[in-house]
């Protein structure tokens, strides 16, 4: 990046963020400054749910698609003028077979290229972002897991490099698959972690290495929220969570995720893969963190090392 001055070199450059996931597209605005620091000055979400029926149509949702261009169209509006937006989609992008109209619709209304990772790219950043935003790692060795829509990406370093995974099972993929009653069977429940099992265990290497388990994502960052803001949890509260909310129908999950209602429909299903995840992790409890796929995207093109955030703190419920 060649960043512009603005200011008397107060400020070097603006950048935008976007995370065009399976699920929620996700979008971000800093500020560099000349003194080397990131700030974040805009945070924003949306559930447009791009990977919705992917898996019987092979293709995004027309709907979706124009919902998730209008939603970036609007957030870049907000944010004034931009020296540089990094636009990426991941496994929604990567598998359906219309991915051409997704980027026609970001290039003709929000004038953003959208860039499609693979696997191990979107591990890798998600790997920087995580760990910048997670605090005091130094002599340990952190898996970073982030739980999508339609696939689950996972990194861990070590002294041969950074290890990356993806796999495909995601909080949506597995609702679509198995919890189709309202609420979800106990058989339904069964199967989808028996599947959820069997995906993981390509991941066993990466899992049986790491004394520390960050995830990121909507599914891990709901469940700190629902568990009181606990973003340190165990394997037994996560598995009393897991039951409770797979025990209520949607139109209870949707008041229990005041804080992002739509999430509810895919809230089970991403709670199941983090339950087996955590079950399969050597330390078997995972540290919940706020930075993921966005935070890296700017940190690498950057060479910042740190984001930090003038924004207010979001007031959850229970804080």
């Amino acid at each position: 990046m060649k960043p512009k001055t603005w200011q008397g070199d107060a400020m070097v450059g603006r950048m935008a963020a976007i995370d065009v996931g399976s699920n929620t597209v996700r979008v971000m605005a800093a500020e560099l400054l000349a003194d080397g620091r990131l700030v974040k000055f805009a945070d924003e979400f949306l559930m447009t749910a791009l990977g919705r029926g992917l898996a019987d149509s092979g293709q995004m949702p027309t709907e979706a698609i124009a919902t998730t261009a209008e939603f970036v169209r609007a957030f870049l509006a907000e944010c004034g003028p931009l020296d540089e937006v990094y636009c990426v989609g991941t496994a929604a992008a990567r598998d359906a077979s219309n991915t051409r109209q997704l980027q026609e619709a970001l290039q003709a209304q929000a004038g953003v290229k959208l860039r499609v990772l693979s696997g191990a790219e979107e591990a890798r950043l998600t790997y920087v972002g995580a760990i910048s935003a997670t605090g005091d790692l130094q002599g340990r060795r952190p898996l970073v897991a982030d739980i999508g829509g339609r696939s689950t990406e996972m990194a861990l370093e070590d002294a041969g490099g950074l290890h990356t995974a993806s796999i495909n099972v995601g909080a949506r993929s597995i609702t679509e698959e198995h919890l189709r009653s309202d609420p979800p069977t106990r058989a339904e429940v069964m199967a989808a972690r028996r599947t959820t099992k069997l995906a993981l265990g390509q991941a066993a290497n990466l899992l049986g290495k790491a004394d520390l388990c960050v995830v990121t994502g909507g599914t891990a960052c709901s469940a700190a929220l629902l568990a009181g803001n606990l973003w340190d949890m165990s394997l037994w509260r996560l598995q009393r969570l897991r039951r409770e909310l797979c025990a209520m129908p949607l139109a209870m999950r949707r008041q229990a995720l005041v804080f992002d209602p739509s999430r509810a429909e895919v809230i089970c299903g991403g709670l199941l893969v983090l339950e087996a995840l955590v079950a399969h992790s050597a330390v078997r409890r995972i540290r919940i963190s706020t930075g993921g796929l966005r935070e890296g995207l700017l940190l690498t093109n950057t060479g910042v090392t740190e984001i930090v955030s003038r924004m207010a703190k979001p007031q959850w419920p229970g804080t």
